[in-house]
C-alpha cells in the first residue's frame, strides 16, 4: 500500500473548511466538478508525504500535526477554495 497522506489530510479538513468559507461566500459553487478542482488545486501546492505501511501513516499522521503541516494544508485548502470560486471551469 503507498498512500500520500498529504491527500489523506485534504480528504479530512476539505469540507470543514469548505462548510466555513460558504458562511463568508454563500454563492461559492459547491458541483463536484469545482470540488475536485479545489482538492486538485489544493494538493498541487503541498509536498507529498508518502508513506507505505499503517505504522508509517500514524507517525506521518502526529508529525504533520505537530510541525505545521495542518497549517499547510489549511491554507493550501482555503486558497483552493478561493481561487476556483472566483473562476469556475465550468461557467
Amino acid at each position: 500500500m503507498i498512500k500520500n497522506y498529504a491527500e489523506v489530510a485534504v480528504e479530512e479538513m476539505f469540507d470543514r473548511l469548505l462548510k466555513e468559507h460558504l458562511k463568508k461566500e454563500p454563492d461559492t459553487c459547491t458541483c463536484e466538478q469545482c470540488r475536485e478542482d479545489m482538492k486538485a488545486l489544493a494538493l498541487n501546492n503541498i509536498p507529498p508525504h508518502y508513506v507505505v505501511t499503517e505504522k508509517g501513516a500514524i507517525l506521518k499522521q502526529v508529525g504533520f500535526d505537530l510541525i505545521g503541516g495542518k497549517a499547510q494544508v489549511t491554507s493550501a485548502i482555503l486558497t483552493a477554495i478561493q481561487t476556483v470560486g472566483a473562476s469556475p471551469r465550468h461557467r
